[in-house]
């Protein structure tokens, strides 16, 4: 019985989807005969032992785009202050990523280097070996004859497919990090910004207890006025950085200098002045 022999094309089509299923792990290994079979799994085998590509990824940076805190009606001064300074900054936030953006763009360069390199060539070359080894256990197998192995790959074959693999993984390696980029701008932007939130509702807890201990019956507290009697009795003026800690001194509570400010000023026996201190 002659061999059939295909024509070029159909054979170059057939070598090109038994490379697909080698790649894919999805090649028939079923054959009439048992030891054809053996090298059809086998076939399969030596290609799934291969090292794996890492995938080409691309992505490009975005400017991170900040939500307005909203400044609520309970919010004090202070605290208000704080969120405005916040959405300033944030609001507005811009970073230039051309340059960054420029190698992203390298993809289809990057992809047709790679195909077009020493290295994939030899693992190409030696995943088609094996898809003709495939082809020609096929064609054995339909005939009623035993493969006889005759270009089946040796071992100098799997090493130099391997080392080129390990070359290519390097490059791809190179290719997405460059394709991938960090800016470190926008990432500690972010990190502020998260911050930011948290110390502002840190504050509003801070200050919604603060009221909650100034709105407590007076039999079970010292009002601002007995408490500023009894520690400033003579004094004309005094500073609210002195009551902030003497209040914490004596009763282990920190008050803001808004609260402490607007408890003074309740009685309407104080009034502040604010000085300027020039340093030299």
């Amino acid at each position: 019985m002659k061999s059939f022999i295909p024509s070029s094309f159909t054979f170059e089509t057939e070598i090109q989807k038994m490379k697909q299923e080698l790649l894919t792990s999805n090649l028939d290994c079923s054959a009439k005969d048992e030891t054809n079979e053996q090298y059809l799994y086998e076939m399969q085998d030596i290609i799934d032992h291969l090292p794996k590509l890492p995938e080409i990824q691309q992505q490009k940076l975005t400017i991170p785009e900040f939500d307005e805190i909203e400044i609520k009606v309970s919010d004090s001064a202070e605290i208000k202050k704080f969120i405005r300074k916040v959405n300033y900054e944030f609001l507005g936030y811009h970073c230039n990523h051309k340059v960054m953006d420029k190698d992203c763009d390298m993809l289809y360069k990057n992809i047709s280097d790679i195909y077009k390199s020493g290295e994939f060539k030899t693992y190409d070359n030696f995943v088609s070996l094996v898809a003709k080894c495939v082809w020609q256990i096929r064609d054995k197998d339909r005939r009623g004859k035993v493969w006889n192995e005759q270009i089946k790959p040796t071992a100098s074959d799997l090493t130099k497919t391997i080392d080129a693999l390990v070359v290519l993984a390097g490059k791809v390696s190179e290719y997405n990090a460059k394709m991938n980029p960090q800016c470190s701008k926008c990432k500690a932007a972010m990190r502020k910004y998260n911050y930011s939130v948290k110390e502002i509702e840190r504050m509003r807890n801070d200050y919604a207890d603060l009221k909650k201990e100034a709105e407590k019956p007076a039999e079970n507290k010292m009002d601002m006025l007995e408490f500023l009697n009894k520690n400033y009795p003579t004094a004309d003026d005094f500073l609210l950085s002195d009551v902030k800690k003497k209040y914490k001194e004596t009763f282990g509570i920190v008050k803001t200098f808004d609260v402490l400010k607007e408890e003074i000023e309740a009685p309407k026996l104080f009034r502040f002045q604010i000085y300027i201190v020039q340093f030299m």
